[in-house]
């Protein structure tokens, strides 16, 4: 959780500034981040999983340049899945050697951007290696594989099972291996990417099992492996308790991968998710069969609730000691499903009190919509203890 996101006394404060403050200043809703709790995430995977292998964020968790900026000041390069985040990336200062190009449906002029560029390819079919192979050979490349490991997470975030789109089934992999070699191909890494948000390092274990043994067949058939990228996929504890122990998953690897064998990592929930609060007012108060508290922000905004259920804590800005009742938080979309919270018990909000939607760093703004023809939210980092607005509200 964002330790950084405090009450003192009645105010809810975010890096020692008071979030109605914040709120009066740039207009609600806004999304909120804070720099201090993006850099200690950070350096926790650096001293962690950094000390056995490279890290690249997920740009797609959020692609604001300020962001980017300051992730990629800390030395960690970028995964990315379209040319938009590959330019992102790179316009953000991430040298091209540091990002890797990931994603099922790379169209050819993404693969010629990248490989015009040095930026590293995980492939993920056997078409796709051939199109690359049309584009350029000798040139190194990652092959996705799926394990067929269960994730254990929301259906619409597991990626590693065989009913997936992502990656090759593992039983396949070693024609594709051999089939990229005979096109003039590099096949040097094995990629995997097993799901979002997971809390247990179990899936690990078993994906990295099979992956080694995959390694060992392909290395006596005369392929030479010399890396694998675990992807990313670490969870965060959105009800207040301890994220995905990323230290286990160090040990884990540390005992088991073969020295000299080189690791990478793609976080990106893990750096950003805890980092940013969505602030938002109380519009209308409806109290009939169920009451519910009408707010400024909707689903087209933070999307997370309805597409996948997912809970995030929600805080009132200015705390007040007064009877508790169950409600329903909802936003002005003309759809059913723009609730973010159902029966949550609180304080009822006069029309006018400022919430604050929590953990909404990663997969907030960057998966919004102008649905509705609702303009995009503006965004601030404090840094230093300084709000600094680092997007404009807008179409």
């Amino acid at each position: 959780m964002n330790n950084d996101l405090i009450y003192q006394g009645s105010d809810l404060m975010l890096d020692r500034l008071p979030l109605a403050a914040i709120a009066k200043e740039y207009g609600t809703p806004v999304y909120v981040y804070s720099a201090s709790s993006i850099r200690g995430q950070a350096d926790r995977l650096m001293q962690s999983l950094g000390t056995i292998g490279s890290l690249r964020y997920a740009v797609k968790a959020n692609a604001n340049p300020a962001l980017l900026a300051l992730v990629f000041g800390m030395g960690i390069g970028a995964d990315s899945v379209s040319r938009g985040e590959m330019q992102a990336a790179l316009g953000a200062g991430c040298p091209a050697d540091r990002i890797v190009f990931s994603g099922v449906g790379k169209t050819q002029e993404e693969l010629a951007f990248a490989l015009d560029r040095g930026i590293f390819i995980n492939a993920e079919s056997e078409e796709e290696l051939a199109a690359i192979a049309r584009l350029q050979t000798g040139v190194h490349v990652g092959i996705r594989i799926n394990p067929c490991v269960d994730a254990h997470t929301h259906q619409y975030m597991t990626t590693g099972m065989a009913e997936n789109k992502f990656g090759i089934p593992i039983d396949f992999a070693p024609r594709a291996f051999r089939e990229a070699m005979d096109k003039g191909l590099v096949p040097d890494t094995i990629s995997c990417h097993i799901g979002s948000q997971i809390t247990s390092v179990e899936p690990y274990r078993k994906s990295l099992a099979r992956l080694l043994e995959l390694r060992d067949s392909l290395m006596s058939d005369g392929i030479p492996v010399s890396a694998l990228d675990m992807g990313g996929g670490f969870g965060i504890n959105y009800e207040g308790g301890a994220d995905f122990a990323v230290e286990d998953l160090q040990a884990l690897l540390h005992r088991d991968v073969p020295q000299g064998m080189k690791l990478s990592f793609e976080p990106g929930r893990y750096i950003m998710g805890h980092a940013g609060t969505l602030v938002t007012r109380v519009l209308y108060r409806k109290r009939y069969a169920r009451t519910f508290v009408v707010v400024d922000v909707g689903m087209n905004d933070l999307i997370r609730p309805a597409l996948y259920q997912a809970h995030h804590a929600i805080l009132p800005v200015t705390r007040r000691d007064s009877e508790l009742v169950t409600c329903d938080i909802v936003g002005p979309v003309c759809e059913s499903a723009d609730c973010f919270a159902r029966d949550v018990s609180m304080p009822l909000p006069d029309q006018g009190d400022l919430l604050a939607i929590r953990d909404t760093g990663a997969y907030g703004w960057s998966m919004s919509s102008t649905y509705n023809s609702r303009p995009l939210l503006p965004e601030v980092l404090i840094e230093d203890g300084e709000p600094v607005l680092i997007r404009e509200r807008g179409l």
